[in-house]
């Protein structure tokens, strides 16, 4: 084993600590997005971006649907377990998707079609709205329990993503969750994409083609789109595992890495905010966001009680 893949494994006390800074961090990224969502990189101020200045009817510091969906995934997680149950997963989605801003076509048409007729599994779908939500999947399950992650990625995405590059992508951003709340160094945590990009294509034939662009990202071989990076899932994570890449080389501190995320353009919110859970998993406080103090967060009370609850699961799946 090289030692970019060595992880020094947290104490069980500090793990919801780590689970908590990542929640906030995710909401840093995802409001710190909003605003410049859907702009090519060449009408996004750097300077601008940390004033988080206000979209159409979106107030400063509004976080979206990222942020909501992954405090819905948390709490499913902290009743449920660590088991795949489609109907309960969906009836808390469609309870509270009429209050997200923002939601994309693959989850509404998934619930609207859950709601007509009580189909449980989505045939189509190739966008990040499953990869969003997969971090607590990861941070509820240890590195070791692979299989177990793997088989709540996989049945939790294709409630609302039947594509495979969805639930791969999900897949894999649940495997570098796993490994960031376990200390790993970055490139422990892009070799854990990577990783699971190798055995999604023994798992789903014919895949090869489809995460290539995540391969080239993690070797630093693959450009963002002139234009923005898209809401396809394996586009956002191709740009995730980039911006870590550029992380990790230009030793960037975790403000600057999501800025740099913002910068892309495109689907701003998204890759900011898994870049956000990411890298706010491997520390114990983030308080060395400046814009954080202005974000719209999740309740303290409740974001404690998931933090811990998921930190418990953890504990209960092996080291």
């Amino acid at each position: 084993m090289s030692c970019n893949r060595c992880v020094t494994f947290p104490p069980a006390r500090s793990t919801s600590a780590r689970v908590r800074a990542g929640v906030l961090a995710y909401a840093a990224g995802d409001a710190l997005g909003v605003p410049w969502e859907g702009q090519p990189p060449s009408a996004i101020s750097w300077e601008a971006i940390d004033r988080l200045p206000t979209r159409a009817d979106w107030p400063a510091g509004a976080t979206s649907d990222d942020t909501e969906q992954l405090v819905l995934m948390a709490g499913y997680l902290t009743e449920l377990g660590a088991v795949v149950d489609e109907r309960r997963f969906l009836t808390r989605l469609a309870a509270a998707l009429p209050g997200m801003r923002g939601a994309g076509p693959s989850t509404r048409a998934a619930v609207e079609r859950f709601t007509a007729t009580g189909a449980l599994r989505a045939a189509g779908g190739d966008t990040n709205g499953a990869a969003m939500r997969a971090l607590p999947i990861g941070w509820a399950v240890p590195a070791a329990a692979a299989q177990r992650r793997r088989e709540l990625s996989i049945g939790l995405s294709r409630t609302t993503h039947g594509a495979v590059g969805a639930i791969g992508s999900a897949c894999a951003v649940s495997a570098m969750a796993s490994r960031a709340i376990e200390a790993s160094p970055l490139r422990g945590i892009i070799d854990a994409a990577i990783d699971e990009i190798t055995w999604l294509e023994t798992e789903f034939p014919n895949s090869r083609t489809i995460f290539q662009p995540v391969r080239r990202a993690g070797s630093g071989d693959w450009s963002p789109n002139p234009a923005g990076v898209s809401m396809n899932a394996v586009e956002t994570l191709a740009a995730v595992v980039h911006v870590l890449g550029h992380a990790e080389r230009k030793s960037f501190a975790l403000a600057d890495a999501l800025r740099y995320a913002v910068s892309l353009g495109g689907d701003t919110d998204t890759v900011a905010a898994i870049v956000g859970g990411i890298l706010g998993s491997r520390l114990e406080d983030v308080a060395g966001i400046p814009w954080l103090s202005r974000v719209a967060l999740p309740d303290s009370v409740e974001l404690d009680a998931l933090s811990m609850a998921l930190s418990s699961l953890r504990q209960s799946l092996g080291p």
